[in-house]
């Protein structure tokens, strides 16, 4: 627009100056004036003030050039001055702030410093005033304007030509009506330490010299700010090297102290009374004032003082506390006065020096009074070991290193040979077990271990009245310090042999009562036949026909038959046959049992009843001998509940508890006397008149032999319940 106007003036200039030059010329010469010669000078001069005026207007722009990059020049080189001369940070930025507006005319410069964190640390500001208060507020606030927050996330330049409509939330919006803002981040090496932010004319706003200095300008800046940043760094380095050097100092001091009371403590054989005075006068040297100090130690009524103690009013003490009780005190004088310091003449070191000292000699007579109570202890200890009716011995390095004296009797007197090494006094079948036991232990793959074996003392070799049986526990345990074998050894000889007359008295009485059984039940048939032997004999004496003699001849060939079938019982028994183990669901042997038993279960007005599990896993079992079990169990509950009134029943159930196969046969009938419970299972034992006895018996085995259990308990109806449990985690081979 202003170009314009300067064109139109200098045409206007132009023209009336040649048509005033050509009227004169013509009034001079005589010429007559005519409008269209005028019209033609208008034309002529203003063409030729508007050459004029447009090279007059050029030169005049190159001297605003000239005059602005000057000023640039200027306000560069006087910013770059204060980075130079100004080392404290708030008096820069306002000396930039100040130098941007007066040398540049800026209507008003502002410069923000922000964390990481976006909040404000410092601003610096000219040309603003009492308005720039609102503005700290809102950063204060975390409230960046649109201008910063465009600043912070990229390098360039930010215009901002229509603030007061652009900028609504920006507190200083007010002061930018008809200028434009620009900012410009301030970095240094990618780490952003805030914005500056100018307000000038449009036209300059949009000029790139003017643009290129503000961004010299905010380089400069942010370098200078990284400087003051690594100086301010350097000088808290160094004041905390100064201040380490003070304290390290003290501390040197402090440390000499306790290092030759820990020296004073180690001596050997010194006694407590010799380590508190020895302690006394070594506090003096590492005192502030070691010619006026002195100090004084009282434990349980007894004192311990430097030659020189005297006690003043310019003194300073700890207590000396055993096990969380006060047993004593230390206490550090001068014996003049001195100037106030942290606690009045002493200093905190010596604070921390004299309560470290304390409680250095708390814990020195803690341990004192420890290792008295401990020899007192290990005195105890070994008294009742000593009298212990168990041997104890402690192996190390394949040596005794200590017995008891019930061991001594065991295996002798010290130096012997390890009991658990030398094996030749150990009973031969009983070598391999011993030897497995000590390389386990050995090993360390296992810390305990117990075993029985026999052993004969030394020299008593080929004597066998003179064989040892003992219970051995061995494991690893630590003595000395270093890994030790630890032996506890009990004498069971005694126990052994009442164990095996025991064992032999049970066998006899077995043996009596599978006699008693046998003879039970082949008298009756014996009976029988010498009973018709007698009548053969009467028969063949009268000449009696011969049908009657077959007939005797049948009841004889009946009674042998059932000679046969109780031996043949008896040897079933004592020799069982093997079982086959295969895969098997449990449920399928005990469904056919249950099958075959339905019908005559249902004649006799039995009524069964089943709740077998689902998804039992498979077991390894014979399935036929689990058939026969389940049979003579459900047979056995049924010839219970002949004699039985009312409702009778049979449950038959199966469940997987804890790794076995439950199956249990609960009956409704009278039940099993408790005294009877654990006779029941035992050979040839009957309550029935027509049994042999050897039907539980023949269960019981074949259980074993897979590895379960049969019980019997009161049922919840008041009959029997026979529990059966069938591992499922033991594997057999499959034949």
């Amino acid at each position: 627009m202003q170009s314009i106007i300067s064109g139109l003036y200098s045409f206007l200039v132009g023209g009336i100056a040649l048509s005033m030059f050509s009227a004169i010329q013509k009034t001079t010469y005589g010429y007559p004036i005519a409008w269209d010669g005028y019209l033609l000078s208008i034309l002529f001069g203003g063409s030729f003030g508007l050459i004029i005026g447009e090279r007059r207007l050029k030169l005049k722009h190159k001297l605003e050039k000239m005059q602005r990059r000057n000023l640039l020049l200027s306000a560069y080189r006087n910013v770059n001055q204060l980075i130079v001369k100004e080392k404290e940070r708030n008096r820069l930025l306002q000396g930039i702030c100040d130098n941007l507006v007066e040398q540049r005319s800026y209507f008003n410069a502002w410069i923000a410093i922000l964390d990481e964190d976006g909040s404000l640390i410092t601003t610096a500001e000219a040309g603003i005033g009492e308005d720039f208060l609102a503005m700290i507020k809102q950063l204060k606030n975390g409230h960046l304007p649109d201008c910063i927050k465009s600043s912070l996330t990229q390098s360039k330049i930010v215009l901002t030509k229509e603030p007061l409509s652009s900028c609504l939330h920006c507190s200083l919006s007010g002061k930018y009506s008809g200028r434009a803002g620009v900012t410009v981040q301030l970095t240094h090496k990618e780490k952003i330490f805030g914005v500056l932010t100018v307000s000038t004319s449009k036209d300059l706003a949009d000029d790139k010299e003017e643009q290129g200095l503000l961004e010299e300008i905010a380089k400069d800046i942010g370098f200078a700010l990284s400087s003051h940043e690594l100086e301010e760094e350097h000088r808290q380095t160094d004041a905390y090297l100064k201040k380490s050097a003070d304290e390290l100092q003290e501390r040197v001091k402090e440390l000499n102290c306790l290092f030759n009371i820990s020296n004073i403590v180690e001596a050997p054989g010194i006694t407590l009374e010799e380590i508190l005075q020895g302690t006394v006068d070594l506090i003096v040297p590492s005192w502030q004032y070691p010619e006026i100090t002195c100090a004084q130690i009282i434990f349980e009524e007894k004192e311990f003082q430097t030659k020189n103690y005297k006690e003043t009013i310019w003194k300073i003490n700890s207590a000396i506390v055993v096990h969380g009780i006060k047993k004593g005190s230390l206490t550090v004088c001068y014996r003049e006065e001195k100037p106030e310091m942290d606690e009045g003449p002493f200093l905190k070191e010596e604070r921390d020096l004299i309560n470290a000292i304390a409680a250095r000699l708390g814990r020195v007579i803690e341990r004192r009074w420890a290792e008295e109570a401990l020899k007192e202890s290990e005195g105890r200890f070994r008294d009742l070991f000593d009298n212990l009716l168990i041997g104890v011995s402690i192996i190390q390095n394949d040596q005794v290193v200590y017995q008891n004296s019930e061991q001594a009797r065991l295996l002798g007197p010290l130096p012997r040979a390890c009991l658990l090494i030398d094996v030749d006094n150990i009973h031969p079948d009983d070598v391999e077990k011993v030897k497995g036991l000590s390389q386990d232990i050995r090993s360390l793959e296992i810390r305990t271990l117990d075993t029985e074996f026999r052993f004969f003392p030394a020299g008593k070799k080929d004597r066998k009245d003179d064989m040892k049986w003992v219970h051995c526990r061995a494991n690893l345990t630590k003595y000395r310090g270093e890994t030790a074998l630890l032996i506890n050894m009990m004498d069971i000889t005694r126990s052994k042999e009442v164990e095996n007359i025991l064992r032999i008295q049970d066998k006899m009485a077995s043996l009596g009562r599978v006699a008693a059984g046998i003879a039970h039940e082949i008298r009756n048939p014996l009976s029988g036949i010498n009973i018709y032997i007698n009548t053969l004999e009467k028969l063949y004496d009268k000449g009696e026909s011969l049908e009657k003699v077959k007939k005797i001849f049948r009841h004889l060939q009946s009674a042998s038959v059932k000679i046969e079938s109780v031996i043949r019982r008896v040897m079933d028994f004592s020799k069982p046959s093997e079982p086959k183990f295969v895969l098997t669901e449990i449920n399928q042997p005990i469904e056919e049992a249950i099958l075959l038993t339905e019908a005559t279960l249902r004649k006799s007005g039995i009524k069964i009843e089943k709740e077998l599990g689902q998804d039992l896993p498979k077991c390894y079992a014979d399935k036929h001998m689990i058939e026969e079990v389940i049979l003579n169990l459900i047979n056995n509950a049924a010839d219970a509940m002949k004699i039985v009134a009312g409702e009778k029943k049979i449950m038959i159930t199966t469940a997987m508890i804890k790794s076995q196969i439950f199956v249990r046969i609960i009956d409704s009938g009278p039940g099993v006397s408790e005294h009877l419970q654990d006779r029941i299972f035992d050979p040839f034992y009957t309550t029935k008149q027509e049994s042999t006895g050897i039907g539980l018996s023949l269960c019981h085995r074949i259980i074993a032999d897979h590895g379960g259990s049969i019980s019997i308990r009161s049922s919840k109806w008041g009959g029997a319940e026979f529990i059966t449990k069938i591992p499922i985690d033991s594997a057999k081979d499959e034949p």
